[in-house]
């Protein structure tokens, strides 16, 4: 971008693939998005405390009171028909779902002409993609591994076809603020700091450029996402994708939901510290904390008493580390334990200086939903599902063994 450009809200999508046996990667380029009406209202009503334009349970001359369209939900049957029936929504007592945000995404392949690689144009009247593609279509009594954790959305249909349309981010969006630099590289970031912040700031002199602020969603498709769809008996299309867009829903949270909140939000960083060859004192003592937060969780929930192997094997290491000595923690045996096959599979990603960049991990996939079919409430579903962003691109090819990494950041510029 320019340094000049005025875009207000703008996404930019950096797409790669990643072969899973070899490490090969391919670069699928960077492309630029909508906001369309839909997401700019939703921005607009949530930051003013407008009522949400959907039907939720108040008298129907609430409905659209604060604006002049009424954009539709994807739940409707007339859009998707996908998660909750309108008719089942939870009743609203607020103008807006408290809960109700940007959570995940959806593909599709309706977004480029006969001959995949041209993209057709966009519009901002658009509320649904032009022909969204499942990520998971299962028989109907079988869960994916991690429903609720991940899929969403699955469509009401009365075949014996399950089909989950939304999945969630693959970790917790980010917000930066950096300084602009012609010509800058993808990642590059030179951070804004609370002393360059004006108008007399500490650190504000000679810095005369303008500064970028977005916020970084991080999202995948794995080896085995939206194949079912396309290997179905009697179709002929070709394995690919070419439109995505982010979905705003406030979700029905089951009980999974408490181990996937903790995996994003403690997990994560744990096994990031575990795996760091920076890491500081300080992230040694956080480490300890956060052994003692994730033990406590799963052994509140009866995770431990669930069975499975690798989550027991993973419960036992952090058990190890409850009264752990920050400074005299054993590292290497720790991340040798992680990365063992017998417990979560973390891969660590390093850079050609040897510095941390990003870890992979099997958590979520050995912590199916099986772990909480106790009641009727054992996994989310999303209500109330909006189309905030879009975009189409060339058509990228869905393969076994590749995975797409997506890097979609919103630019509030």
């Amino acid at each position: 971008m320019e340094a000049n450009e005025k875009l207000g809200l703008h996404g930019i999508i950096h797409i790669t693939r990643e072969n899973e046996l070899t490490g090969e990667t391919q670069d699928c380029g960077v492309y630029h998005n909508i906001i369309p009406l839909v997401g700019y209202q939703t921005l607009l009503l949530k930051l003013f405390g407008l009522y949400l334009d959907s039907i939720h349970k108040q008298s129907y001359e609430d409905i659209g009171k604060d604006t002049t369209v009424v954009t539709p939900d994807l739940n409707s049957t007339g859009s998707m028909s996908i998660g909750v029936d309108p008719t089942d929504y939870t009743a609203m007592n607020e103008d807006f779902a408290s809960n109700h945000y940007v959570q995940g995404f959806m593909v599709g392949n309706g977004g480029a002409g006969e001959d995949t690689i041209t993209s057709k144009n966009t519009n901002y009247s658009f509320c649904k993609l032009r022909n969204p593609i499942p990520f998971q279509q299962i028989a109907d009594g079988v869960a994916p591994a991690d429903q609720g954790a991940t899929y969403l959305g699955v469509y009401r249909s009365p075949s014996s076809t399950k089909s989950y349309y939304i999945k969630k981010f693959s970790e917790r969006p980010h917000v930066y603020h950096s300084w602009w630099k012609n010509g800058q590289k993808w990642d590059y970031l030179d951070p804004v700091t609370e002393n360059d912040l004006g108008p007399n700031a500490v650190n504000g002199a000679g810095k005369t450029n303008r500064i970028e602020s977005y916020i970084e969603c991080k999202l995948s498709l794995s080896e085995t996402d939206c194949l079912a769809y396309f290997q179905h008996e009697g179709s002929t299309q070709t394995a690919a994708i070419n439109e995505l867009g982010l979905v705003a829903f406030d979700a029905l949270y089951g009980k999974g939901s408490i181990i996937n909140s903790l995996y994003q939000t403690k997990i994560k960083l744990f096994l990031n510290i575990a795996f760091n060859n920076e890491r500081t004192q300080e992230d040694a003592e956080h480490f300890v904390l956060l052994a003692n937060e994730i033990y406590t969780v799963m052994d509140e929930e009866g995770i431990s008493s669930y069975g499975e192997t690798h989550i027991n094997n993973f419960i036992d290491l952090v058990g190890t580390l409850l009264n752990a000595d920050p400074s005299i923690i054993a590292w290497e045996s720790i991340q040798d334990e992680l990365s063992d096959d017998t417990n979560i599979e973390v891969e660590a990603l390093y850079n050609q200086a040897g510095t941390f960049k990003e870890e992979t991990d099997k958590f979520t996939y050995y912590m199916s939903s099986e772990a909480f079919q106790v009641d009727d409430f054992s996994v989310d579903e999303a209500q109330r599902i909006k189309l905030f962003t879009y975009f189409t691109f060339n058509s990228i090819p869905l393969q076994e063994n590749w995975r797409l990494k997506i890097n979609y950041r919103i630019y509030a510029n």
